[in-house]
Protein backbone atom coordinates (compact mmCIF):
# COMPACT_ATOMS: atom_id res chain seq x y z
CA UNK A 1 0.00 0.00 0.00
CA UNK A 2 1.58 3.69 -0.90
CA UNK A 3 2.58 5.42 1.72
CA UNK A 4 1.92 9.40 2.12
CA UNK A 5 2.41 11.25 5.50
CA UNK A 6 0.86 13.49 7.96
CA UNK A 7 1.22 16.56 10.21
CA UNK A 8 -1.59 16.09 13.34
CA UNK A 9 -2.07 20.00 14.86
CA UNK A 10 -3.43 19.31 18.38
CA UNK A 11 -5.24 23.00 20.04
CA UNK A 12 -5.21 21.61 23.58
CA UNK A 13 -8.97 22.66 25.23
CA UNK A 14 -10.14 23.80 22.28
CA UNK A 15 -13.59 22.84 22.26
CA UNK A 16 -16.40 25.40 23.94
CA UNK A 17 -19.53 26.43 24.09
CA UNK A 18 -21.84 29.49 23.35
CA UNK A 19 -20.73 32.34 25.82
CA UNK A 20 -22.40 35.36 26.22
CA UNK A 21 -19.67 37.65 25.70
CA UNK A 22 -19.13 36.30 22.21
CA UNK A 23 -23.19 36.76 21.76
CA UNK A 24 -24.29 33.11 21.96
CA UNK A 25 -21.14 32.01 19.80
CA UNK A 26 -17.89 29.55 20.87
CA UNK A 27 -14.90 31.09 20.37
CA UNK A 28 -14.18 28.68 17.33
CA UNK A 29 -17.01 30.26 15.82
CA UNK A 30 -16.38 33.58 16.50
CA UNK A 31 -12.46 33.44 14.89
CA UNK A 32 -11.36 34.43 11.61
CA UNK A 33 -10.49 31.38 10.37
CA UNK A 34 -10.49 31.29 6.61
CA UNK A 35 -7.83 28.42 7.02
CA UNK A 36 -9.44 26.43 9.48
CA UNK A 37 -12.50 26.74 6.51
CA UNK A 38 -10.84 25.67 4.15
CA UNK A 39 -9.61 22.71 5.80
CA UNK A 40 -13.22 22.18 6.57
CA UNK A 41 -14.78 22.88 2.95
CA UNK A 42 -12.44 20.31 1.43
CA UNK A 43 -12.29 17.36 3.80
CA UNK A 44 -14.37 15.79 6.62
CA UNK A 45 -15.17 17.27 9.79
CA UNK A 46 -17.17 16.44 13.07
CA UNK A 47 -17.49 16.83 16.94
CA UNK A 48 -15.48 13.72 18.20
CA UNK A 49 -15.38 12.57 21.97
CA UNK A 50 -11.80 12.32 23.42
CA UNK A 51 -13.34 9.05 25.13
CA UNK A 52 -17.25 8.94 25.17
CA UNK A 53 -19.94 11.26 25.53
CA UNK A 54 -19.76 12.95 28.93
CA UNK A 55 -16.06 11.99 30.44
CA UNK A 56 -14.20 14.58 30.96
CA UNK A 57 -10.50 14.25 30.35
CA UNK A 58 -7.32 15.44 31.81
CA UNK A 59 -4.99 16.61 28.97
CA UNK A 60 -2.65 13.21 29.91
CA UNK A 61 -5.78 10.98 29.36
CA UNK A 62 -6.77 12.98 26.07
CA UNK A 63 -3.53 12.68 24.72
CA UNK A 64 -2.75 8.98 24.91
CA UNK A 65 -6.53 8.59 23.18
CA UNK A 66 -5.55 10.66 20.48
CA UNK A 67 -1.59 8.94 20.17
CA UNK A 68 -4.09 5.85 19.39
CA UNK A 69 -4.14 4.02 23.09
CA UNK A 70 -6.61 2.59 25.07
CA UNK A 71 -6.09 4.81 28.03
CA UNK A 72 -7.66 2.53 30.09
CA UNK A 73 -4.90 -0.51 29.30
CA UNK A 74 -1.95 2.20 29.86
CA UNK A 75 -2.98 5.03 31.55
CA UNK A 76 -0.15 5.02 34.88
CA UNK A 77 -1.86 8.43 36.66
CA UNK A 78 -1.11 11.82 35.58
CA UNK A 79 1.96 11.82 38.51
CA UNK A 80 4.32 9.44 36.85
CA UNK A 81 4.01 11.05 33.17
CA UNK A 82 4.80 14.28 34.67
CA UNK A 83 7.69 12.65 36.41
CA UNK A 84 8.80 10.98 33.36
CA UNK A 85 8.16 14.45 31.74
CA UNK A 86 10.56 16.17 34.19
CA UNK A 87 13.35 13.59 33.49
CA UNK A 88 12.68 11.44 36.88
CA UNK A 89 13.24 7.96 36.22
CA UNK A 90 10.60 5.62 38.00
CA UNK A 91 11.29 3.06 39.84
CA UNK A 92 8.63 0.14 40.45
CA UNK A 93 7.04 1.20 43.78
CA UNK A 94 8.00 4.98 43.40
CA UNK A 95 4.77 6.48 43.88
CA UNK A 96 4.56 9.89 41.63
CA UNK A 97 2.27 12.90 41.67
CA UNK A 98 1.82 15.90 39.27
CA UNK A 99 1.60 19.33 41.38
CA UNK A 100 1.54 22.72 40.99
CA UNK A 101 3.35 25.81 42.29
CA UNK A 102 0.92 27.34 44.63
CA UNK A 103 0.30 30.42 47.44
CA UNK A 104 -1.34 29.57 50.46
CA UNK A 105 -2.08 32.13 53.76
CA UNK A 106 -0.68 31.39 57.09
CA UNK A 107 -4.29 29.46 57.54
CA UNK A 108 -3.79 27.15 54.74
CA UNK A 109 -6.33 28.90 52.56
CA UNK A 110 -5.70 28.07 49.22
CA UNK A 111 -4.85 31.66 47.39
CA UNK A 112 -3.80 30.94 43.71
CA UNK A 113 -3.48 27.43 42.67
CA UNK A 114 -0.74 28.73 40.16
CA UNK A 115 1.44 31.56 42.66
CA UNK A 116 0.71 33.95 39.85
CA UNK A 117 1.97 31.32 36.97
CA UNK A 118 5.31 31.81 38.25
CA UNK A 119 7.32 31.09 34.99
CA UNK A 120 10.65 32.03 36.11
CA UNK A 121 13.44 30.01 38.62
CA UNK A 122 10.88 26.97 39.63
CA UNK A 123 14.23 25.23 39.17
CA UNK A 124 15.68 26.86 41.90
CA UNK A 125 12.69 26.21 44.56
CA UNK A 126 12.72 22.70 43.45
CA UNK A 127 15.92 22.11 43.74
CA UNK A 128 15.52 23.42 47.32
CA UNK A 129 13.07 20.75 47.33
CA UNK A 130 14.42 17.55 45.52
CA UNK A 131 16.08 14.84 48.01
CA UNK A 132 14.29 15.23 51.18
CA UNK A 133 14.41 12.64 53.37
CA UNK A 134 11.42 12.17 55.37
CA UNK A 135 10.82 10.59 58.80
CA UNK A 136 10.86 7.18 57.85
CA UNK A 137 13.54 7.04 55.28
CA UNK A 138 11.49 8.38 52.35
CA UNK A 139 13.62 9.94 49.97
CA UNK A 140 11.48 13.03 47.72
CA UNK A 141 12.28 13.69 43.65
CA UNK A 142 10.91 17.34 42.81
CA UNK A 143 11.37 18.35 39.23
CA UNK A 144 10.51 21.77 37.64
CA UNK A 145 7.73 21.14 34.70
CA UNK A 146 6.63 24.00 32.50
CA UNK A 147 5.87 26.97 34.64
CA UNK A 148 4.01 26.63 37.68
CA UNK A 149 3.96 22.58 37.06
CA UNK A 150 6.46 20.59 39.25
CA UNK A 151 6.80 16.77 39.55
CA UNK A 152 6.87 15.07 42.80
CA UNK A 153 8.14 11.45 43.32
CA UNK A 154 8.01 9.64 47.19
CA UNK A 155 10.45 6.56 46.77
CA UNK A 156 10.52 4.52 49.86
CA UNK A 157 9.68 0.95 51.24
CA UNK A 158 5.97 -0.07 51.13
CA UNK A 159 4.29 2.73 49.64
CA UNK A 160 0.66 2.83 48.00
CA UNK A 161 -1.03 5.06 45.72
CA UNK A 162 -4.36 4.93 46.73
CA UNK A 163 -4.87 8.29 48.11
CA UNK A 164 -7.00 11.62 48.47
CA UNK A 165 -4.03 14.41 47.35
CA UNK A 166 -3.48 17.77 48.95
CA UNK A 167 -5.04 19.90 45.99
CA UNK A 168 -8.40 21.19 46.28
CA UNK A 169 -9.38 21.30 42.62
CA UNK A 170 -9.32 23.56 39.92
CA UNK A 171 -11.30 27.38 40.18
CA UNK A 172 -11.45 26.28 44.02
CA UNK A 173 -9.24 29.28 45.81
CA UNK A 174 -10.28 30.13 48.96
CA UNK A 175 -10.36 26.42 50.12
CA UNK A 176 -8.17 25.11 52.45
CA UNK A 177 -5.39 23.03 51.54
CA UNK A 178 -6.27 19.56 51.42
CA UNK A 179 -4.57 16.74 53.95
CA UNK A 180 -3.97 13.68 52.61
CA UNK A 181 -5.79 10.97 53.95
CA UNK A 182 -6.20 6.96 52.29
CA UNK A 183 -9.15 6.16 50.68
CA UNK A 184 -9.50 3.08 52.42
CA UNK A 185 -8.40 3.55 56.55
CA UNK A 186 -6.98 -0.51 56.52
CA UNK A 187 -4.98 0.34 53.59
CA UNK A 188 -1.67 0.17 55.23
CA UNK A 189 0.67 1.26 52.81
CA UNK A 190 -1.61 4.43 51.27
CA UNK A 191 -1.84 5.28 55.02
CA UNK A 192 2.14 5.46 54.59
CA UNK A 193 2.41 7.43 51.70
CA UNK A 194 -0.70 9.56 53.24
CA UNK A 195 1.25 10.28 56.08
CA UNK A 196 4.21 10.54 53.97
CA UNK A 197 3.33 13.24 51.54
CA UNK A 198 1.56 15.05 54.18
CA UNK A 199 5.05 15.58 55.75
CA UNK A 200 6.77 16.22 52.96
CA UNK A 201 3.85 19.39 52.47
CA UNK A 202 4.51 20.88 55.09
CA UNK A 203 8.21 20.98 55.07
CA UNK A 204 7.94 21.99 51.47
CA UNK A 205 6.22 25.15 53.10
CA UNK A 206 8.43 26.14 55.52
CA UNK A 207 11.60 26.19 52.81
CA UNK A 208 9.39 27.73 50.07
CA UNK A 209 8.00 30.38 51.97
CA UNK A 210 11.76 31.80 53.50
CA UNK A 211 12.91 30.61 49.69
CA UNK A 212 15.05 33.73 48.01
CA UNK A 213 13.08 32.94 45.21
CA UNK A 214 9.61 34.22 47.04
CA UNK A 215 11.45 36.69 48.98
CA UNK A 216 12.03 38.89 45.71
CA UNK A 217 8.64 37.75 44.63
CA UNK A 218 6.59 39.14 47.50
CA UNK A 219 9.39 42.14 47.28
CA UNK A 220 7.90 42.77 43.57
CA UNK A 221 4.25 42.33 44.56
CA UNK A 222 3.93 39.20 43.28
CA UNK A 223 2.10 35.98 44.84
CA UNK A 224 4.91 33.90 46.51
CA UNK A 225 5.30 30.30 45.52
CA UNK A 226 5.39 28.50 48.79
CA UNK A 227 3.65 25.41 48.66
CA UNK A 228 2.98 22.16 46.32
CA UNK A 229 -0.14 21.14 45.25
CA UNK A 230 -0.54 17.45 45.14
CA UNK A 231 -2.91 15.55 42.61
CA UNK A 232 -2.79 12.56 39.88
CA UNK A 233 -1.08 9.71 42.19
CA UNK A 234 0.08 7.14 40.33
CA UNK A 235 2.89 4.22 39.62
CA UNK A 236 4.66 3.03 36.98
CA UNK A 237 2.83 0.93 34.02
CA UNK A 238 4.11 -0.54 30.92
CA UNK A 239 2.68 1.20 27.50
CA UNK A 240 4.15 0.21 24.27
CA UNK A 241 5.28 2.65 21.61
CA UNK A 242 3.00 3.62 18.74
CA UNK A 243 5.69 4.20 16.13
CA UNK A 244 6.94 0.81 16.73
CA UNK A 245 3.90 -0.64 16.35
CA UNK A 246 2.95 1.22 13.13
CA UNK A 247 6.42 1.63 11.67
CA UNK A 248 6.07 5.35 11.38
CA UNK A 249 8.86 8.09 11.93
CA UNK A 250 7.38 10.91 14.02
CA UNK A 251 8.27 13.62 15.91
CA UNK A 252 6.31 15.90 18.50
CA UNK A 253 6.62 19.94 18.20
CA UNK A 254 5.47 21.49 21.20
CA UNK A 255 6.01 23.70 24.25
CA UNK A 256 4.23 21.55 26.88
CA UNK A 257 6.61 19.25 29.27
CA UNK A 258 3.66 16.96 29.74
CA UNK A 259 3.12 16.61 25.95
CA UNK A 260 6.79 16.03 25.25
CA UNK A 261 6.61 13.28 27.82
CA UNK A 262 4.03 11.37 26.60
CA UNK A 263 4.81 11.82 23.07
CA UNK A 264 8.20 10.32 24.08
CA UNK A 265 6.93 7.24 25.99
CA UNK A 266 4.92 6.75 22.62
CA UNK A 267 8.27 6.64 20.50
CA UNK A 268 8.17 10.14 19.21
CA UNK A 269 11.39 12.44 18.52
CA UNK A 270 10.39 15.71 20.45
CA UNK A 271 11.80 19.24 18.87
CA UNK A 272 11.37 22.37 21.11
CA UNK A 273 13.20 25.90 21.65
CA UNK A 274 12.75 28.24 23.77
CA UNK A 275 10.39 30.56 22.08
CA UNK A 276 8.30 27.46 21.70
CA UNK A 277 6.59 27.39 25.49
CA UNK A 278 3.08 26.27 26.66
CA UNK A 279 1.43 29.92 27.33
CA UNK A 280 0.16 32.72 25.41
CA UNK A 281 3.77 33.94 23.90
CA UNK A 282 4.49 30.49 22.11
CA UNK A 283 6.22 31.14 18.59
CA UNK A 284 3.03 29.14 16.84
CA UNK A 285 4.81 30.61 13.37
CA UNK A 286 7.97 29.30 14.16
CA UNK A 287 6.35 25.96 15.11
CA UNK A 288 4.34 25.92 11.61
CA UNK A 289 7.99 26.10 10.14
CA UNK A 290 9.59 23.16 12.05
CA UNK A 291 6.86 20.91 11.17
CA UNK A 292 6.65 21.54 7.24
CA UNK A 293 11.14 21.12 7.75
CA UNK A 294 10.39 17.56 8.98
CA UNK A 295 7.65 16.97 6.71
CA UNK A 296 10.66 17.50 4.11
CA UNK A 297 13.14 15.31 6.24
CA UNK A 298 10.87 12.19 5.34
CA UNK A 299 8.90 12.29 8.40
CA UNK A 300 5.94 10.34 8.21
CA UNK A 301 3.89 11.56 11.16
CA UNK A 302 4.56 15.45 12.75
CA UNK A 303 2.39 16.67 15.52
CA UNK A 304 2.32 20.10 16.65
CA UNK A 305 0.72 21.16 19.94
CA UNK A 306 -0.57 24.36 20.99
CA UNK A 307 -1.50 25.06 24.80
CA UNK A 308 -2.54 28.56 24.61
CA UNK A 309 -6.35 27.54 23.90
CA UNK A 310 -6.57 25.53 27.16
CA UNK A 311 -5.09 28.50 28.94
CA UNK A 312 -7.52 31.11 28.24
CA UNK A 313 -10.73 28.39 28.61
CA UNK A 314 -9.38 28.27 32.43
CA UNK A 315 -8.74 31.62 32.75
CA UNK A 316 -12.63 32.34 30.68
CA UNK A 317 -10.85 34.62 28.41
CA UNK A 318 -13.50 33.87 25.78
CA UNK A 319 -11.79 36.97 24.01
CA UNK A 320 -8.11 35.19 24.37
CA UNK A 321 -9.18 32.41 23.03
CA UNK A 322 -10.46 33.41 19.71
CA UNK A 323 -6.99 35.89 18.99
CA UNK A 324 -5.38 32.50 20.14
CA UNK A 325 -7.17 30.62 17.56
CA UNK A 326 -6.68 33.43 14.61
CA UNK A 327 -3.06 32.44 14.97
CA UNK A 328 -3.33 28.56 14.93
CA UNK A 329 -5.39 29.64 11.70
CA UNK A 330 -2.16 31.17 10.53
CA UNK A 331 -0.11 28.73 11.15
CA UNK A 332 -2.52 26.31 9.36
CA UNK A 333 -2.17 28.78 6.14
CA UNK A 334 1.86 28.42 6.21
CA UNK A 335 1.25 24.47 6.12
CA UNK A 336 -1.30 24.22 3.78
CA UNK A 337 1.26 26.78 1.24
CA UNK A 338 3.68 24.81 2.31
CA UNK A 339 3.01 21.11 1.72
CA UNK A 340 2.53 18.56 -1.32
CA UNK A 341 -1.09 17.94 -1.28
CA UNK A 342 -0.86 14.94 -3.15
CA UNK A 343 1.51 13.52 -0.71
CA UNK A 344 0.47 14.92 2.83
CA UNK A 345 -2.79 14.88 5.06
CA UNK A 346 -3.51 17.51 7.79
CA UNK A 347 -5.55 16.78 10.66
CA UNK A 348 -6.79 19.07 13.09
CA UNK A 349 -7.84 18.11 16.66
CA UNK A 350 -8.21 18.73 20.42
CA UNK A 351 -7.34 16.29 23.12
CA UNK A 352 -10.55 17.73 25.31
CA UNK A 353 -12.81 20.99 25.74
CA UNK A 354 -12.33 23.66 28.06
CA UNK A 355 -15.38 26.10 27.54
CA UNK A 356 -14.31 29.77 29.44
CA UNK A 357 -17.47 29.83 31.52
CA UNK A 358 -17.22 26.32 32.89
CA UNK A 359 -13.25 27.03 33.72
CA UNK A 360 -12.47 23.37 33.43
CA UNK A 361 -12.63 20.40 31.00
CA UNK A 362 -15.85 19.20 29.62
CA UNK A 363 -17.07 15.96 28.33
CA UNK A 364 -18.30 17.68 25.08
CA UNK A 365 -16.77 17.02 21.86
CA UNK A 366 -13.84 18.59 20.21
CA UNK A 367 -13.77 20.01 16.64
CA UNK A 368 -11.54 17.94 14.27
CA UNK A 369 -10.90 17.77 10.87
CA UNK A 370 -8.95 15.83 8.17
CA UNK A 371 -7.94 16.84 4.87
CA UNK A 372 -6.09 15.53 2.03
CA UNK A 373 -6.22 15.08 -1.87
CA UNK A 374 -8.45 11.86 -1.81
CA UNK A 375 -10.36 12.35 1.42
CA UNK A 376 -14.02 11.85 1.17
CA UNK A 377 -15.54 15.34 1.25
CA UNK A 378 -19.25 16.22 3.28
CA UNK A 379 -21.40 19.14 2.94
CA UNK A 380 -19.83 21.48 6.22
CA UNK A 381 -18.44 24.22 4.91
CA UNK A 382 -16.89 26.64 7.59
CA UNK A 383 -15.40 25.95 11.02
CA UNK A 384 -17.43 25.80 14.75
CA UNK A 385 -18.95 23.84 16.87
CA UNK A 386 -22.53 24.23 15.49
CA UNK A 387 -21.24 23.62 11.65
CA UNK A 388 -19.83 20.46 12.76
CA UNK A 389 -22.95 18.89 13.98
CA UNK A 390 -23.84 17.97 10.13
CA UNK A 391 -20.05 16.58 9.91
CA UNK A 392 -19.48 12.98 8.83
CA UNK A 393 -16.88 12.60 12.29
CA UNK A 394 -19.56 13.21 14.51
CA UNK A 395 -19.49 10.66 17.39
CA UNK A 396 -16.22 8.90 16.59
CA UNK A 397 -13.29 8.96 19.04
CA UNK A 398 -9.97 10.28 19.27
CA UNK A 399 -8.36 6.83 18.91
CA UNK A 400 -10.59 6.46 15.72
CA UNK A 401 -9.25 9.60 14.40
CA UNK A 402 -5.35 8.52 14.94
CA UNK A 403 -6.65 4.87 13.00
CA UNK A 404 -8.10 7.10 10.11
CA UNK A 405 -4.66 9.24 10.25
CA UNK A 406 -2.88 5.37 10.31
CA UNK A 407 -5.07 4.23 7.24
CA UNK A 408 -5.04 7.44 5.05
CA UNK A 409 -1.07 7.32 5.52
CA UNK A 410 -0.81 3.87 4.88
CA UNK A 411 0.48 2.35 7.97
CA UNK A 412 -2.50 0.17 9.26
CA UNK A 413 -2.83 -3.72 8.28
CA UNK A 414 -5.53 -5.37 6.61
CA UNK A 415 -7.67 -7.69 8.80
CA UNK A 416 -8.16 -11.06 6.85
CA UNK A 417 -6.65 -12.44 3.58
Amino acid sequence: MRKRQGILIISDGLGDRPNKELNGLTPLEKANTPNLDKLVAEGICGNVYPISAGIRVGTDVGHLEIFGYDSNEVYPGRGPLEAISAGIEIDDGDIAFRGNFGTIDENNIVIDRRAGRIRKDTDLLANSLNGMILEDGTEVLVKELTDHRVAVVLRGEGLGKEIICTDPGTACEGEKLVKPIAIDENDVKSNKTAKNLLEFTMKANKILKNHPVNIKRIADGEEAANIILTRGVGQKKYMPKITEKFGIKAVCIAGDKTVYGIANLAGMEKYAEDDFTANFDTNIGKKAKKAVEYINKGYDWVVVHVKATDLAGHDNLPLKKVEVIEKIDKMVGYILNNVDKSKCYISFTADHSTPCEARDHTGDGVPTIIWGEDVRKDDVKVAGEKYFMNGSLNNLTATDIFMLQMDFMGFTKKRGA
